[in-house]
């Protein structure tokens, strides 16, 4: 059973009481009745519709989400335009913006309310860890291309922002539960609370188990495997309004997901993951501007189940993170940001003579926004991160004092916006990110050089060209997006042995092998044909040429021209007629490749095209009480859609209420 108790005083301790206020945080409702659209303030800090925002965003609604019929995060993503999601078993998925994604997917940032819940130790995320029940998210925002100077830290490939219900405007009261095959039980509840005018706490939790896939694996495995799953997670969420227009939010997760997976090399495995985290954030609203500090801690442990009597690698990773920002308005046309990091990230074994490897980072980054003519917008935002990392190496080691790495690089991002009329918007962007050595590589790399002085492993960058055209239909209510891009990747880092052994030994440590272009296009389309029905359709066209110096072991796990499809179609049909809802969604992805270990490396295999249909249908039986009979991957029974297991067609039951 899982462990829930440590977070039971946290919970109780965030129902504090606060004095009277008159201050305002931000209603993302209120901005949505403002436009009548959804808006964001992620990439500026001032409210935007997603088509003016200086990036390329898509906004998935809650709206949305209840039709998806998905009982997970990434069964969201996967329908999403541009997003190319893997799912490797029943629990475990990729995700990444425009390809580029493989297993341990270490390219995309993933935020909830501002927090990172990536791992730092590999660079992915593990989505069964993610402390957020599906109806306690107000939206989600996808951004494609690299947005480290607008989103922060080492965000290349695009950006996952997972945006909750406000428990100050927000009534996010529901309970879910949720039954199907792979013996699927999942229960979750959220509960919102208001202590006068001054303080709202909403407080969630979840309970699910299943089966791992029982279909026909091509992959070798690591360790002992079972046979179940398990996600367990608990979330708590305080906001006080304070005098002076100041708002204190505190809140604090803890999840536990034990699950077969697919590691970074391409071994099917059970790892057990434990999180932890607490958030402090003040925000106001001043003569000098609207500032926010934020301050937060995670704490992630990671352990691989094994064999009886092997000794079961772990890694214990801590971060901490203070941030502070100020947006304010210097004239009428001239909107600033300027903000402030600094960072503390950890990754070591339980046994402290086996090594760690840490790094500390501070960031500055400025934006400005210049509202040139009421339909000419120009945006410009710059960052600067300063990282020294430091390490210590095993005992098994001559000299345990590793090699320093001392990294700074910039990014940017800028972007002009052109609302030429009602109908049309055109924008023009321009991009730099910078993905840093996550810190297992920095590990290896630092183990396998010994005692020399410097390390010789530099971080990729990544800059991205795009061009942007938004039409809206308005007789037929139907609004198009084109979009084309190129993007150029330089010092792409091999992936390495991806783990610290618990022996202390270095594994197979990670270089800069080269460099990989991007070219693509995208279009989408969304529309209403009455009340009733739903409808939108996309397609991406994206051609990858890697270019690498080394061959052999080092680019066996970094494929990505051969593992990324070149076409890609989503589709999705809805329908809504008084107490019944339907929706049906398509995709088609054209034949690509996979990696698998044959002997001792990985090497590519054949994935042929294949299409996949996930269907919701639904009942409301009273104003709070909805019934849904969902499925994914309903084509056949069993489908390879990567290089690992093959994936099973899947039903569930849901039963909700409130949210």
């Amino acid at each position: 059973m899982m462990k829930t108790i440590k977070l039971t005083a946290l919970l109780c301790a965030l129902m504090l009481t606060a004095p009277a206020s008159h201050a305002q945080s931000m209603d993302y409702g209120a901005i949505a009745q403002l436009f009548g659209e959804p808006g964001t303030t992620s990439a500026t800090g001032s409210p935007q519709r997603a088509t003016d925002v200086p990036a390329n965003m898509v906004i998935v609604t809650a709206e949305e989400i209840a039709h998806s019929g998905a009982r997970d995060i990434p069964g969201i993503l996967r329908h999403v335009e541009g997003l190319d999601v893997l799912q490797w078993a029943n629990d475990d998925f990729d995700a990444s913006a425009r390809g580029y994604n493989q297993a341990y997917s270490a390219r995309t940032l993933v935020l909830v309310d501002g927090r990172q819940v990536y791992a730092d130790s590999f660079g992915f995320t593990p989505w069964s860890t993610v402390p957020v029940e599906l109806s306690s998210i107000r939206q989600i925002e996808i951004v494609k291309g690299p947005n480290a100077a607008l989103f922060g830290f080492n965000a290349v490939a695009g950006v996952i922002n997972i945006i909750t219900k406000n428990p100050r405007y927000d009534d996010s009261t529901s309970l879910t539960a949720r039954y199907g095959s792979q013996n699927l039980s999942d229960t979750s509840a959220v509960a919102r609370l208001a202590f006068g005018k001054d303080v709202f706490v909403r407080l969630s939790g979840d309970y699910r188990l299943d089966k791992p896939f029982g279909t026909s694996n091509p992959l070798s495995f690591d360790g002992d495997l079972h046979n179940h799953n398990e996600r367990a997670a608990l979330n708590a969420d305080a906001v006080f309004v304070l005098p002076d227009d100041l708002e204190l939010e505190l809140g604090g997760t803890y999840s536990e997901a034990n699950q077969n997976e697919v590691s970074a090399g391409y071994k099917l495995q059970t790892s057990e993951y434990q999180t932890n985290s607490l958030l402090a954030r003040l925000t106001g609203d001043t003569g000098l501007g609207l500032f926010k500090l934020t301050a937060y801690n995670n704490w992630f442990d990671w352990t691989r189940a094994v064999n009886p009597g092997v000794v079961a690698p772990k890694l214990k990773n801590t971060v901490t993170v203070v941030q502070a920002e100020d947006v304010f308005t210097a004239a009428s046309d001239h909107t600033f940001r300027l903000a402030a990091e600094y960072r503390h990230n950890e990754v070591g074994t339980p046994d402290a003579d086996n090594g760690w490897v840490s790094f500390d980072a501070g960031s500055v980054s400025a934006m400005w926004n210049w509202q040139i003519l009421p339909q000419l917008a120009f945006n410009t935002a710059l960052r600067f991160d300063s990282v020294a990392y430091n390490n210590v190496l095993p005992r098994s080691l001559a000299s345990r004092n590793g090699p320093a790495l001392h990294i700074d690089e910039w990014n940017f991002n800028s972007g002009v916006v052109w609302n030429a009329n009602s109908q049309d918007t055109f924008r023009l962007l321009a991009a730099r990110g910078v993905q840093l050595p996550n810190l297992v590589q920095v590990w290896n790399a630092a183990a396998s050089q010994g005692g020399s002085k410097l390390l010789q492993l530099a971080p990729s960058t990544v800059t991205n060209f795009e061009a942007l055209w938004n039409h809206h239909f308005a007789w037929m209510d139907t609004h198009l997006q084109l979009a084309v891009y190129h993007q150029d990747t330089y010092d792409v880092i091999s992936t390495g042995s991806g783990t610290i052994e618990p022996t202390g030994m270095p594994g197979l440590a990670p270089i800069n092998v080269g460099s990989s272009r991007a070219d693509g296009g995208e279009v989408s389309i969304e529309g209403r044909l009455n009340e009733s029905w739903r409808w939108s359709a996309s397609y991406r066209l994206e051609v990858i040429n890697d270019k690498y110096t080394h061959g052999g072991s080092r680019t066996d796990l970094i494929n990505y021209q051969d593992t990324t499809p070149q076409h890609v179609v989503k589709t999705n049909l809805g329908w809504d007629m008084e107490a019944w809802s339907a929706d049906v969604f398509l995709q088609f992805q054209s034949d690509t490749q996979g990696l698998r270990r044959i002997g001792p490396f990985p090497v590519p295999v054949p994935i042929g095209a294949y299409s996949t249909v996930d269907a919701r249908l639904a009942y409301r039986l009273t104003d709070g009480i909805t019934v849904a009979l969902s499925g994914q991957n309903l084509l056949v029974g069993t489908q390879q859609q990567t290089s690992g297991p093959e994936v099973e067609r899947q039903f569930f039951v849901t039963i909700s209420y409130g949210g």
